[in-house]
């Protein structure tokens, strides 16, 4: 018995490009592996080797055939006339969440990665098995990629030089989509929105990169965590809203499903800044539906002028719960709220 514990990088589709890399893989079972010129040979001592584009079909191979599926790296014995058993899950670029990318704002070819109009652009093909747009637009799907998603770029000669990007804009921005330079570009690129949170500067050099699990808080040199997503904890959940008003319109200022939550508790700071001085209005409510009525309770109101600056009501339209506030002016206002949800 013997193992490959080097990287071994996986080239699929003969294209120069690294699709995935090998980091270990038992020989044992009648299955033998050999390595020359980082040539990697899996063989077995009776029987042959299938590759497969996916999990192998029931009628391909003999039983004693080992079946790896390039796609993913999965390694499958085949135990009698019709089934496969999973053998290895070799680990791959794409089940690591990297890829390898230069970064180049003047050639915007395979293999290279670029800031341009304030997005950053990527290759389709610089994505781990991805041969076109759509494909590397599921990938990036696959991994959850939303705000809070952090890459995290080292430099590959220089392993001292990493810097911490964020995604800030859930959207994937692909040739057709609002705000993508086709023009500059072309068409063959997947552009995301990110912020630099630390580290290196970008240059003309070449990067490892890793993509993160979304990460929505982050801590300050104080320790304190700052969070910019809801916070669910079991059956409650923490989050925030706000608008502004101009007029005396009536305005929603936050909603929820009534199929998930059947209460909450509001916390609410209004600010007119049309009034001299500013006025400023506080309080909290809470509010409970039977999922087409509501029910709510106002206290411990303050203000500092002279009348409250308007006044909250809530209802159910269209399967939500909605607080609702009615200014008493035109003054300019912003209302804010922080709300404790919880659910059905």
């Amino acid at each position: 018995m013997g193992f490959i514990t080097a990287p071994v990088l996986i080239d699929q589709d003969g294209d120069g490009s690294v699709d995935g890399v090998l980091r270990r893989l038992r020989e044992g079972d009648n299955i033998q592996l050999s390595l020359a010129n980082s040539i990697l040979t899996i063989s077995t001592a009776s029987g042959g080797v299938n590759f497969s584009d996916g999990a192998p079909s029931s009628g391909a191979g003999s039983s004693g055939d080992v079946a790896l599926d390039y796609t993913n790296g999965d390694l499958y014995r085949k135990t009698d006339a019709t089934t496969w058993a999973l053998l290895e899950q070799i680990p791959s670029l794409q089940r690591l969440r990297m890829f390898t990318a230069r970064y180049d704002t003047s050639n915007w070819a395979a293999g290279k990665f670029g800031l341009n109009s304030g997005k950053y652009y990527f290759y389709h093909s610089l994505f781990p098995g991805c041969g076109d747009v759509a494909s590397a637009e599921t990938y990036l799907n696959n991994l959850n990629l939303k705000p809070g998603t952090m890459l995290i770029f080292q430099q590959f000669d220089n392993k001292d030089n990493i810097a911490v990007w964020k995604v800030t804009d859930g959207t994937i921005y692909k040739n057709g989509v609002t705000g993508y330079d086709s023009g500059t570009v072309g068409t063959n690129h997947i552009a995301l929105v990110m912020s630099k949170v630390s580290g290196v500067n970008f240059g003309d050099q070449v990067y490892n990169v890793h993509i993160s699990q979304p990460v929505n808080f982050a801590f300050d040199t104080s320790g304190n965590a700052t969070i910019d997503a809801d916070l669910t904890v079991k059956e409650v959940v923490f989050t925030t809203a706000a608008n502004s008003t101009s007029s005396t319109t009536i305005a929603t200022i936050d909603e929820w499903a009534v199929s998930t939550y059947r209460s909450a508790k509001y916390k609410y700071q209004i600010t007119n800044t049309g009034a001299s001085p500013d006025e400023y209005h506080i309080g909290e409510m809470l509010v409970v539906h039977n999922g087409s009525t509501t029910k709510h309770n106002e206290y411990g109101v303050v203000f500092t002028g002279t009348n409250p600056l308007g006044t909250f009501s809530t209802d159910v339209s269209s399967g939500n719960c909605r607080l609702r506030f009615t200014p008493a002016s035109s003054d300019a206002m912003a209302i804010k709220v922080a709300r404790e949800g919880i659910k059905v």
